[in-house]
């Protein structure tokens, strides 16, 4: 009989530990992955015109494709369609920032001061932060008032590094309807535009003046995103960061002036 509750605890010992080992384990984990949330603080400004001319031209964009176009197009009937796995979009628990949150109202001030700039947004957010593939872009009139002519996106996501996506437009004067502008060529002299790809007259697409990057920061950090029509000061922050654990003013710059 001994012998035999000795079996029975050995063999109830060997199907324990490995689980308790396990859960350990999934504990560890849990801890490894631990969730980090940030905030983020942008200044969108626009360039005086003196300021932003200059001889760059910005292309309009391409016209959708009607859909018996795509139909001749289409893919040859041997493709071999690949299943798709999905992939689970987090929620990155977004919360706006109020004005009297802002730490960068100093800076917004003295944008305001000076005449090369016209700041016309000024917001932020927290977020939980995730890998790229499982974060949402957010849009921009999410986040405030956008003014006219303003469109985009924003991205916050973390991989090795932290990284944030701004992709925004602003659209031409007098181009947000398609209209050509007066000194056009192209489109003054309608019988002489060039056919497209399809043997058919394109439609000038609205010109959009277009900030898309991907940039690494690090905690504490302002950095600028520049365009020759507008641009957009960003600063991101972990939110359980001391305030000694954040860069000193001494190591950013704003538009080419020192930081006071």
């Amino acid at each position: 009989m001994m012998r035999l509750m000795r079996m029975t605890t050995t063999w109830l010992l060997i199907l324990i530990l490995p689980l308790a080992t396990a859960q350990a384990q999934d504990a560890g984990l849990e801890e490894e992955a631990e969730i980090r949330r940030y905030t983020v603080e942008m200044i969108v400004f626009k360039y005086a015109e003196e300021v932003s001319t200059g001889t760059e031209i910005f292309p309009g964009d391409t016209p959708p494709r009607s859909d018996s176009l795509l139909e001749e197009a289409s893919l040859p009937s041997e493709t071999v369609l690949r299943e798709v796995v999905p992939v689970r979009i987090r929620d990155i628990e977004l919360d706006s920032l109020t004005s009297s949150e802002f730490t960068m109202g100093d800076i917004m001030d003295r944008l305001r001061r000076l005449e090369a700039y016209d700041p016309v947004m000024h917001f932020g957010w927290t977020q939980a932060t995730y890998p790229e593939e499982e974060t949402a872009t957010i849009e921009l009139g999410s986040l405030a008032r956008v003014p006219s002519g303003f469109d985009g996106t924003l991205k916050l996501y973390l991989s090795r590094f932290l990284h944030l996506v701004v992709d925004l437009q602003l659209n031409a004067p007098d181009s947000s309807n398609g209209n050509p502008q007066r000194n056009d060529p192209v489109s003054t002299f309608g019988d002489a535009r060039t056919l497209n790809e399809f043997g058919t007259i394109g439609t000038q697409g609205p010109v959009r003046y277009r900030i898309n990057e991907d940039r690494i920061f690090r905690s504490g950090e302002l950095r600028y995103f520049d365009h020759p029509k507008f641009g957009v000061l960003a600063k991101v922050t972990r939110v359980e960061e001391t305030a000694e654990e954040l860069l000193e003013p001494e190591e950013t710059e704003l538009l080419g002036y020192p930081a006071e």
